[in-house]
Formats: C-alpha cells, sequence, structure tokens
C-alpha cells in the first residue's frame, strides 16, 4: 500500500477529529437535554476520557506489537496491567489515594512488570508462545499479590474494587491533565517513531542499515506504551485487549502493516471500543443490573478474539 501525505494527514488527523466532534455533540446534546451542570459536565468527561483511553491503548498496543514483532501481545498480556494495579494499591495503603504518587507508581509498577516478561520471554525462546506464556505467568503473580492488598487498600481507597475491573464511574475533572498526558505522550510518540518501528519490522539488520537504532527505538516505546497505559490504570483499573483488538482492526481494513497509517486508525478503532462498551455499560445493564464496568464488557468481546488469533497462528506453524 503506497502512503502518500495526504493519506498520512487523514489518517494522523483522524482520532483527533473523532475525539473533538463526538465530545463537542456530546457537551451540545447534555445541555439542550436541560441536565444540571454536574451531570452535562460528568457526561462529557466520561466520554472524552473513555475516547482518550481507548486511543491511547490501542496506540500502545501498535507500538508493543511492532516494537517485539508479536501480534499476540498488548500491555494487559504482557503483565503492565497487573503490574500497575499492584503499585496503586501498595501506594494507596502506604498514602492514600493522591493522584500524582498513584500515578507515578503505577508507572514504575508497570514498566516492572514488562522487564520481567521480557527477560523470562527472552530466556525461553523469545517466540511468540514465550511472550504469551512469561506475560500470562508475570500477569498471574501480580494479580494474586493485587488481590491480597485489595482488601486493605478498600479501607484507604473506596473505589479500588473497581480497579480489578476498568470503569470510567470516575470520571471527573481532575483526571483531566493525566489522561491527556497519557494520550499526548503515545500520540506524540508516534510520529517519531512510526518510521523505525516500520524498519523494525523488517529486521534489526535491515533497520541498522537504514540508521535506525533497534535497541533504543524498543526501549523509547516499550517505556511510552508502558507508562501511559499504567497512568491509565491508575485513573479507571484493568482494561484488556483493546490493544490487541484495535491494531489487527486497523491492519485488516488497511491490508498494510505502515504504521504511519495502521496506528492513527487503530487509536480511532480503539476509542470507538470503549465509548461503546462504556455506552452499552450505562444503557443497557444499567437498568437490569446496575453498571457492568466497561472493561468487563471489553474482556468478554476480546478473550474470544485473542483466542482466535492464537487459533489461526497455531494452524499457520507461527507458533
Amino acid at each position: 500500500m503506497l502512503v502518500n501525505r495526504k493519506a498520512l494527514f487523514f489518517f494522523s488527523a483522524l482520532p483527533l477529529i473523532m475525539i473533538t466532534c463526538t465530545c463537542a455533540l456530546t457537551h451540545v446534546v447534555n445541555t439542550g437535554q436541560g441536565v444540571g451542570g454536574y451531570l452535562a459536565e460528568y457526561r462529557f468527561y466520561r466520554t472524552l476520557y473513555t475516547l482518550m483511553a481507548g486511543s491511547a491503548l490501542a496506540i500502545a498496543g501498535c507500538f508493543l506489537q511492532s516494537t517485539l514483532r508479536n501480534p499476540l501481545i498488548d500491555h494487559y498480556i504482557l503483565g503492565v496491567g497487573s503490574g500497575a494495579l499492584f503499585a496503586l494499591y501498595l501506594t494507596v495503603i502506604l498514602y492514600e489515594y493522591r493522584p500524582l504518587i498513584v500515578a507515578l507508581s503505577a508507572a514504575m509498577g508497570g514498566l516492572f512488570a514488562l522487564a520481567l516478561t521480557v527477560i523470562v520471554a527472552e530466556r525461553i525462546s523469545g517466540s511468540d508462545v514465550a511472550y504469551v506464556l512469561s506475560g500470562i505467568g508475570i500477569t498471574s503473580l501480580f494479580s494474586g499479590l493485587s488481590a491480597l492488598l485489595s482488601y486493605y487498600a478498600l479501607t484507604r481507597y473506596p473505589y479500588a474494587s473497581l480497579m480489578l475491573v476498568g470503569s470510567f464511574i470516575l470520571a471527573t475533572r481532575d483526571k483531566l491533565v493525566y489522561v491527556a498526558a497519557a494520550f499526548i505522550l503515545t500520540y506524540a510518540t508516534h510520529f517519531v517513531l512510526s518510521r523505525r518501528l516500520n524498519a523494525l519490522l523488517l529486521g534489526d539488520e535491515y533497520a541498522a542499515q537504514l540508521g535506525v537504532n533497534p535497541k533504543l527505538t524498543r526501549l523509547v516505546a516499550s517505556i511510552t506504551s508502558g507508562t501511559s497505559a499504567s497512568v491509565l490504570v491508575s485513573l479507571f483499573g484493568l482494561i484488556g485487549f483493546t490493544g490487541i483488538v484495535a491494531p489487527h482492526i486497523s491492519r485488516l481494513l488497511l491490508r498494510t502493516s505502515d504504521n504511519r497509517v495502521v496506528v492513527p486508525m487503530a487509536a480511532t478503532i480503539g476509542a470507538s471500543i470503549l465509548y461503546v462498551a462504556d455506552a452499552f455499560s450505562r444503557a443497557v445493564t444499567t437498568p437490569v443490573m446496575g453498571e457492568v464496568p466497561a472493561g468487563a464488557i471489553v474482556s468478554v468481546f476480546g478473550a474470544p478474539f485473542f483466542l482466535l488469533l492464537i487459533v489461526k497462528r497455531f494452524k499457520r506453524g507461527k507458533l
């Protein structure tokens, strides 16, 4: 697929256009219906956060898949989410819930879990299956530790249980700076690294011949992905599979692996997935059983998609 400058501009601007238009429409509709100022503001920020978080998680998934040349991974599979959640609970127990401190500790916990997963996977064989199995092991470890700490964390932070399954119930204005930071970090890195990630897809030797430093590119992409995903975990809890589903749908629609267009399209798809999941939880599940967290809904549909990918790659002999 040949990508010209107009196409690059369109795809790069697509997530921003979608977020701006949807949030503007949400604000107008809420205000027009005579909803109180507080409720209108809450709905506006909730919509904004689902779109920005979905975009950031999808971009992070693209980075990790391209960096490790493994289509079966995202931050959730590699243990970043569970590591960030463990750090979140530990920090809440020690210092109560302070957004800045929690975000920083979650980022460190997520990056530590990611490093452990990569080290173990490379010790095994470095194959796709090795990363998945290593990620499952690290995720199980930190998930178990998080479950133990959750009982103590609840005494300090009443919404700690919501963090186990991602929810946007706590969509308040004070979280905007952190959500925006995660979104801007991933989106800005996309403009810097997309060409370099394309080179990595062809192999380290070829990338080096093109003047790309494979180790530095992997390091920057991994830190960016892990940090942004961890910050979002500290705000809304674990949200899995968005980083796997969105990049694959993007490549399927565009019929290319060119990150210059795949990443923006994946960001748009990721934003749509989380927005629809959150809207579904409010409109459909709330009247019946109370609001089901958006993270649970995404997992219900994302897990079968992940299993389907494994089956397809197994049949092709790529596992």
